[in-house]
């Protein structure tokens, strides 16, 4: 493998272990309101149930699919601070590399508890129903 594509691929398993976690959270949450949204107020006056029978398992399947992004993320964070602290990356700043991977081990924890709950409230709590 060339030093350029090895320096490409640690940067996106960077980015990837930052911004995992945090933007699969964001992607349930737009995804899963636009579904509800269109399923329970497709015109001024909300319905009773959802208009899409099969809401709960979109829901479900968008977070299930987030949450694997997620869990990912981390995995990758994991893995870079792992490899940096043994000693075997190529990176020339091995610190600043280890700092970034330590970011994301602390904070994508957050973001999957945060996807569990979403997911929990939105297959719990009818989404027709006004909060």
């Amino acid at each position: 493998m060339t030093a350029r594509r090895e320096r490409i691929l640690y940067a996106l398993q960077q980015i990837y272990a930052l911004l995992g976690a945090p933007l699969a959270w964001i992607v349930q949450i737009c995804v899963c309101e636009a579904l509800a949204a269109q399923a329970c107020y497709p015109a001024q006056d909300p319905l009773v149930h959802p208009d899409l029978h099969a809401l709960g398992a979109y829901i479900g399947a968008v977070s299930l699919v987030c949450l694997a992004v997620a869990l990912g993320g981390l995995t990758a964070a994991w893995r870079g601070w792992r490899t940096l602290r043994q000693g075997s990356g190529t990176n020339p700043d091995r610190r600043a590399g280890r700092f970034l991977f330590r970011v994301a081990i602390l904070s994508s924890p957050m973001f999957v508890l945060g996807l569990l709950v979403t997911a929990m409230a939105a297959l719990i709590v009818s989404p027709c129903k006004p909060w």
